[in-house]
C-alpha cells in the first residue's frame, strides 16, 4: 500500500472566476482526495488514510455551508445530509485512533510507577479500536458511500452548465463571494469568543473550536490565492494558535469521558483495580490541563480578535 495521498489542497483560482467554476475545481479536488484515501481506510494500512479522508470530508461539508448559493437548492440538502453521516460513519474509528496514537503523551501526564498500571486501559481500547474499524469499512465500502461520491462528482462536472435561477451566487466573482464568507465567519468567531471565559460550559469552547475550523478551512481553501497573503498568513498563523488551545481543551473533555465510560470494562480485567485507580489519577491531570488551557485561551483570542486584526479582515475581505 503506497502512503496516504495529501490532504493539501491547491487549485489555480482567479479573483474574477466565476464561483460555481471555482468552487466546482475545489470540490473535485477535495473528492479525489476522499477517493484516493479511501481504499487505504478500509484496509486500516496506515491511519493517515482515514485522518486525511476526514480533514477533505470536513473541508466539503464547510464549502458547502458557506457557498451554498452556487450549488441547485434542491440538491444541496441531500448532499449535505450524505456528508454528514460519511464524517458520523467514520469518526469513531478516528477518535480510538487518536486516543491509541496519544496513549504514551496520556501516561506521560502521571508518575511513571502510575502509568505503568494503564495497561488494562490499551487492551480494551484496541478492541474498541477493531470494532470501530470494522463498522467504519464497512459504511466506507457500502453502496451508500459508492453513489454519494459518484453523485457528488457527477454534480461537481455538470455544475457550470446548471441554470442559476436557485443558485443566486454562480455567476459571482468567487474573489468577492469567499471574500465576503471570510469576513462574516471571522466576525462570528470574534462574536462567539467574546462570550467565552473561564467559566463557560465545554459546549461553547466545542462550537468556537468548530467555526474557527471552518473559517480555517476557507482561508486554506480560498483566501490564500484570492486576497492579501500576509493578511490572510497572519490571520491563520493566530487562528492556528487558538485552535491549539481549543482543541487541547477539547481533547480533555473528550479524554475524561472516554475512560468513564470505559472504567467498568477496564476495571472487569486482571490488573483491573489498579488500572482504575491509574485511571483516577490520570483524570486529575487531564482536569488540571482543561484548566491550564481555558487559562491561555484569553490571550491567544485577544491576538486573533485585537482591533489592528478585525480591521486588516474588513479591509482585505470587504
Amino acid at each position: 500500500m503506497t502512503a496516504a495521498p495529501s490532504s493539501k489542497v491547491v487549485v489555480p483560482l482567479a479573483y474574477e472566476q466565476r464561483s460555481d467554476a471555482a468552487v466546482a475545481a475545489v470540490c473535485r479536488r477535495l473528492l479525489g482526495v476522499i477517493a484516493g484515501n479511501r481504499e487505504g481506510a478500509i484496509a486500516d494500512a496506515d491511519t493517515e488514510f482515514l485522518h486525511r479522508l476526514r480533514i477533505s470530508v470536513r473541508r466539503s461539508r464547510t464549502v458547502q455551508r458557506q457557498l451554498a448559493g452556487v450549488f441547485p437548492a434542491v440538491e444541496l440538502p441531500g448532499f449535505r445530509s450524505e456528508f454528514r453521516w460519511l464524517q458520523r460513519a467514520t469518526g469513531e474509528a478516528r477518535d480510538l485512533d487518536v486516543y491509541l496514537l496519544g496513549f504514551e503523551d496520556m501516561q506521560a501526564l502521571v508518575p511513571e510507577s502510575v502509568g505503568a498500571d494503564l495497561a488494562p486501559l490499551r487492551q480494551v481500547l484496541e478492541h474498541w479500536r477493531l470494532t470501530s474499524h470494522f463498522q467504519m469499512a464497512r459504511a466506507m465500502a457500502s453502496r451508500r458511500t459508492d453513489e454519494l461520491l459518484a453523485d457528488w462528482e457527477m454534480l461537481l462536472e455538470s455544475l457550470v452548465e446548471m441554470p442559476t435561477d436557485d443558485r443566486p451566487d454562480a455567476r459571482k466573482p468567487i474573489g468577492e463571494l469567499a471574500g465576503h464568507q471570510i469576513r462574516k465567519v471571522y466576525k462570528r468567531v470574534v462574536r462567539m469568543g467574546d462570550r467565552v471565559d473561564r467559566s463557560s460550559p465545554p459546549d461553547e469552547y466545542h462550537e468556537l473550536r468548530k467555526k474557527g475550523k471552518e473559517l480555517r478551512y476557507m482561508l486554506e481553501l480560498f483566501g490564500t490565492q484570492l486576497h492579501a497573503s500576509d493578511v490572510v498568513d497572519e490571520l491563520i498563523r493566530t487562528l492556528k494558535a487558538l485552535q491549539d488551545v481549543l482543541g487541547r481543551h477539547q481533547d480533555r473533555e473528550v479524554q475524561i469521558a472516554m475512560l468513564r465510560s470505559l472504567a467498568d470494562e477496564v476495571g472487569s480485567l486482571p490488573r483491573g483495580p489498579r488500572a482504575l485507580m491509574a485511571m483516577g489519577v490520570l483524570v486529575d491531570r487531564l482536569r488540571a490541563d482543561e484548566a491550564a488551557a481555558r487559562g491561555e485561551f484569553g490571550e491567544r483570542f485577544a491576538a486573533l480578535a485585537s482591533s489592528d486584526q478585525r480591521r486588516r479582515v474588513n479591509e482585505t475581505f470587504a
